[in-house]
């Protein structure tokens, strides 16, 4: 759990999106699931966005949603958190990989973390993101995009 301490204190740091159920720990909020996804304009990025969860268990420091995106750059892939407020948030299909994103590999049917290979995450049957340390649930992220 650690491990995972240190990523939610990245995440209040970043920004993140789709709602999540706790495994460990229940959290009620209600997020408003039909909020509209405005595209950002284009930038010249280094990431394609390949999806994003939000993770409405969470909050920032002031308040702030997050969701997780993940990102491609070459043969490299990044799990990272971004933030935004009520029901408005945008994504950009170039997004920046941040200072904060995890890499994370392909192994079998989940992708681990590079730099904690203690933690994982798993895409199931529904499109949602799982989020594991140990081997242990920890979070179920529903898919945004």
């Amino acid at each position: 759990m650690k491990n995972f301490a240190k990523i939610s204190a990245l995440v209040l740091l970043v920004i993140t999106i789709t709602s999540c159920d706790r495994s460990a720990k229940t959290t009620t909020a209600k997020t408003d699931s039909t909020a509209a996804v405005k595209p950002a304009p284009m930038k010249v990025d280094s990431g394609k966005l390949i999806g994003a969860w939000h993770d409405e268990a969470i909050k920032s420091d002031k308040g702030e949603e997050i969701a997780y995106e993940v990102v491609s750059s070459g043969h490299k892939v990044y799990i990272q958190a971004i933030t935004f407020t009520g029901t408005d948030l945008t994504l950009n299909d170039t997004p920046p990989i941040t200072p904060a994103a995890t890499e994370i590999k392909k192994d079998g049917d989940k992708y681990v973390s590079v730099e904690r290979p203690d933690e994982s995450y798993k895409i199931d049957k529904e499109g949602n993101l799982e989020l594991y340390d140990k081997g242990v649930l920890v979070a179920t992220c529903k898919k945004i995009l």
